[in-house]
């Protein structure tokens, strides 16, 4: 039974007892994965075993289980295997199989009819052959943006996506993009490159789109129906090797169901603390962060439940914090811009405000009072940012540029007469982007003033010593002693 591989072009893998046939490329690239030894048997290395169970897991890792439970090792698009360390002894039965958050176990059917779950640490076990093997990757990262399975593309929508792989000088890599399916889309691409300290940076923007006019034409189902279907695109690397921390991917597997730590960084909080704070991420109280490139902005939509399941849209005004005390964050409407005729509540005046009361208590519907009455309130900048969110007022939040990062909010209704009840929510962005490179004014600028400060030494230094010089051609260094006269 062949194993399909997860990637644009068609690809899979065939097997009898000993070996390894690959097809990779939509059937361009075939042939036996072959052992350090020269050839493609697997089991003269192997005790003259044979192969009982071949397995791809969700990132291209190819492992290859003989029935006295060796283990090869090799990756998708690659035409080697290397051979692992034993990891059980010769006679017990195993299976390997996959979580859904793509950790490697073994499964064990022990003598006494119980079974053993056991983790396998496939990641280190790789790293530990290819330090042995002296294997390394031809590239230092590769990354891209593709964060769903799926893209629905409607009239007139298109999709752009960016991939940047990170190389040595003088290696040449690129990224290569396979695309299989009906042509429907048209493409436009953009490369741009950066060289610094040793290293390249070439990055690959990539917009999907349709460029047909459905307006008065005569066979206009028969047109629609040739311009749709399922397109399958992937990125990948021109060179590749097993020692790679990751496959390539058409795209990303979605939500892990696993708690996470992380660290926020100490200037990103709102108390500036003098420490890094560790968080811990649980997944079973927050769900699935949404992702998002930190270049979009971002407005909550709030719905209403009850017990019996969805009840409306919540049109209210509502707040949002960050539960971990981040404000690296801003909202894109000025209090101006929301009609304030004074200074609008924030979230830095109710907390100057409310000292003593910890920060989901010191903001909401019972000391909320709105900025659209001359009556209430001084008129203070109202160029500040509104904090204030609902439905209908365009405001939305949006992220810093120079870092991503996870960020957990709380969400409560403002509006006092809305409901009796406390509502609250919470919800969980990560942002992710290409950070931009610095400017290049702002790096010429920096040498500038770096230089000019090494020539103000130089200068100085030259005139100290001059000084001396000067001081000391006329003043001996020793003067000598005078002998004293004898009474």
């Amino acid at each position: 039974m062949p194993h399909f591989t997860f990637s644009a072009l068609p690809g899979l893998l065939l097997w009898n007892k000993h070996s390894i046939y690959y097809c990779y490329h939509n059937f361009t690239f075939t042939g036996i994965l072959q052992t350090p030894a020269g050839h493609g048997n697997l089991s003269m290395l192997s005790n003259d075993s044979i192969i009982h169970e071949v397995f791809i897991d969700y990132y291209g890792a190819i492992l290859v289980k003989m029935e006295n439970n060796v283990i090869f090792y090799s990756k998708i698009n690659t035409r080697d295997a290397v051979k692992l360390h034993l990891w059980t002894n010769y006679t017990t039965r195993a299976f390997i199989f996959l979580s859904t958050s793509g950790q490697t176990y073994f499964l064990y059917a022990l003598d006494d009819g119980t079974i053993q779950i056991q983790d396998y640490p496939l990641r280190l076990e790789a790293q530990s052959i290819a330090f042995t093997t002296k294997d390394k990757c031809p590239y230092m990262a590769f990354h891209n943006n593709v964060a769903h399975v799926f893209y629905f593309l409607d009239k007139g929508e298109a999709l752009t996506v960016w991939t940047q792989i990170v190389y040595p000088e003088n290696t040449g890599l690129y990224v290569i993009v396979e695309s299989y399916g009906p042509k429907i889309l048209q493409e436009s691409h953009e490369i741009s490159f950066e060289a610094a300290f040793g290293y390249c940076t070439k990055t690959l923007t990539l917009t999907f789109y349709q460029n047909v006019d459905y307006e008065r034409i005569s066979d206009y189902f028969e047109t629609q129906h040739n311009h749709t279907g399922l397109v399958l695109v992937q990125f990948r690397p021109s060179e590749y090797s097993k020692a790679c921390p990751i496959a390539q991917k058409v795209s990303d597997m979605g939500c892990h169901h696993h708690d996470f730590s992380y660290v926020i960084e100490k200037s990103y909080l709102r108390h500036q603390p003098s420490k890094n704070l560790r968080v811990r991420y649980i997944w079973g109280e927050y769900g699935c962060p949404l992702r998002l490139d930190f270049t979009e902005k971002f407005q909550p939509v709030v719905q209403l439940f009850d017990d019996n399941g969805y009840v409306k849209d919540v049109e209210a005004n509502f707040i949002v914090w960050e539960i971990h005390g981040r404000d690296d964050y801003s909202f894109n409407n000025t209090m101006a811009q929301s009609g304030c005729l004074h200074e609008a509540q924030t979230w830095k005046s109710m907390i100057e405000l409310n000292k003593h009361l910890p920060l989901e208590e010191v903001w909401g519907p019972e000391n909320y009072k709105h900025c659209f009455s001359y009556a209430i309130g001084k008129p203070g900048d109202l160029n500040q940012p509104y904090e204030i969110i609902n439905s209908s007022n365009g405001n939305h939040i949006f992220w810093p540029m120079g870092h991503s990062g996870m960020y957990v909010f709380r969400v409560k209704i403002l509006d006092p007469n809305y409901s009796f009840c406390n509502l609250t929510a919470m919800f969980a962005i990560e942002t992710f982007g290409l950070i931009p490179s610095p400017s290049v004014y702002l790096v010429a600028s920096f040498l500038f003033v770096l230089m000019l400060l090494f020539f103000t030494i130089l200068v100085l230094s030259y005139f100290r010593y001059m000084r001396i010089y000067r001081r000391y051609i006329y003043e001996p260094l020793h003067k000598p002693q005078r002998k004293r006269k004898k009474n």
